[in-house]
């Protein structure tokens, strides 16, 4: 009678996408490719003995449930709850992509080599790569020598991509006091992993041999314009909160919920940013990602709401009765509110220009001392140290972090006055 347990697990997965004609392709990224003499080939589904699925399916996505319920010692005004479960997203969670169909469409991809240095095409001599013609599949697809222009840009789907799961867990102790009042605490966390994420290119030339004058040719393929993952499953987030609230339910007249939430919540996956190393964007520099991981854009560290209801004591059937006229006018009213407070967003500072050739999008600033203002010295103006911030030199990242700044918080009061009026012959 003191303890509820509930037990369970639940299995489930998702084929990978597939088209009934094997019109999709995927790539090698260790094989030669016969033109340019270089890693990289395009593979076609079901052709010269390539697998027929894009990727793997996950057959491991079992997910168990634990809760319980329990009165320690009997007790009548206390009770714990816990629980734990894992959760599995969806493949690909902003949508199932119609990418990776190289081949079967017509269609061309032409950059400049140096983020618009060098002109990738004129329009005199017609759109290169163009070719109404059926191409031939085979490891020379959309491939060029080292040197010359490209232009096909290559997706694919990560051959051993896995489902996106969350282990969500809490811990709670709620108890009931004097007048009706609950009180509770508790700790709760979510922590996901394989999170599909922003399309990333993987054809960004290596840091160690990267320039001011660093081209086409020094990029992994250079015999292609890009090469990119579709929603690669490499998102981590981790939420960890403490929660404590107090409420009265409603009587006599009147009722209040307080809360209070701290928490810390990191991640370094898509929260609707599309480029590389811009606001919001996934990635900056394709190999060191430790600079992804930091506070989350709705990451709130402190929260707290405050809400209730009064009705007072003047009507008809209350404390002070003013009669059937006085009724009308002076009866039935009740007053509300709610006041909530929190912490401002976190935001990331970036340049205006983007001197590193490899990358799409804007940079992330350097930073080179603690940006955050003291409450009394901000201004709109002046939110933040911009003292504290340069453009990176050329061929070079910014070595700022994720999200090193706030924003301004939220004080938000609302005010309610209601009256209740009885129809006639009620």
């Amino acid at each position: 009678p003191d303890l509820t347990l509930n037990v369970g697990v639940r299995w489930e997965t998702d084929s990978p996408i597939v088209d009934m004609n094997n019109r999709m392709n995927s790539f090698d990224m260790t094989q030669l490719n016969p033109v340019s003499g270089t890693p990289g080939v395009v593979k076609f589904m079901g052709l010269n003995g390539f697998r027929t699925n894009p990727y793997e399916i996950d057959m491991n996505n079992f997910g168990p449930r634990v809760g319980l319920a329990w009165k320690p010692f009997g007790s009548a005004n206390t009770v714990i709850r816990s629980g734990f479960g894992a959760f599995f997203a969806h493949p690909f969670d902003g949508g199932a992509p119609t990418a990776a169909s190289l081949g079967f469409e017509l269609s061309a991809n032409i950059n400049s080599p140096d983020n618009g240095v060098t002109i990738p095409f004129r329009l005199q001599d017609g759109v290169p790569g163009l070719n109404p013609t059926k191409p031939v599949l085979n490891d020379s697809f959309g491939a060029v020598k080292v040197g010359v222009n490209p232009n096909t840009a290559v997706t694919f789907f990560e051959p051993g991509r896995r489902t996106g799961y969350s282990l969500q867990y809490n811990l709670a102790i709620q108890r009931n006091m004097k007048g009706g009042v609950l009180v509770e605490g508790s700790y709760l966390a979510n922590l996901s992993r394989r999170l599909a994420s922003s399309n990333m290119s993987i054809n960004q030339v290596r840091p160690e041999i990267l320039t001011a004058a660093s081209t086409q040719k020094d990029r992994p393929y250079p015999q292609f314009t890009n090469v990119t993952l579709n929603f690669p499953t490499l998102g981590v987030s981790n939420y960890h909160a403490m929660m404590l609230r107090t409420e009265k339910r409603f009587s006599n007249g009147f009722n209040f919920l307080a809360s209070y939430t701290w928490s810390k919540f990191l991640n370094n996956t898509n929260e609707g940013g599309a480029v590389l190393g811009g606001e919001g964007g996934t990635y900056s520099n394709l190999y060191n990602r430790r600079m992804d991981y930091g506070p989350s854009e709705n990451d709130i560290p402190h929260r707290l709401t405050l809400s209730g209801v009064y009705e007072l004591p003047v009507g008809k059937g209350r404390a002070f009765d003013p009669g059937r006229v006085g009724d009308w006018v002076l009866g039935g009213w009740g007053v509300g509110g709610v006041v909530t407070l929190q912490s401002g967003p976190s935001f990331t500072v970036n340049t205006q220009v983007n001197t590193v050739f490899s990358a799409i999008g804007a940079l992330r600033a350097d930073v080179s001392k603690n940006p955050n203002l003291a409450a009394g010295e901000r201004t709109l103006a002046r939110w933040f140290d911009t003292s504290a911030f340069s453009q990176p030199v050329a061929a070079k990242f910014g070595n700022q972090g994720v999200n090193i700044l706030r924003g301004d918080g939220l004080v938000n009061f609302d005010f309610s006055a209601m009256k209740g009026l009885s129809l006639p012959g009620e």
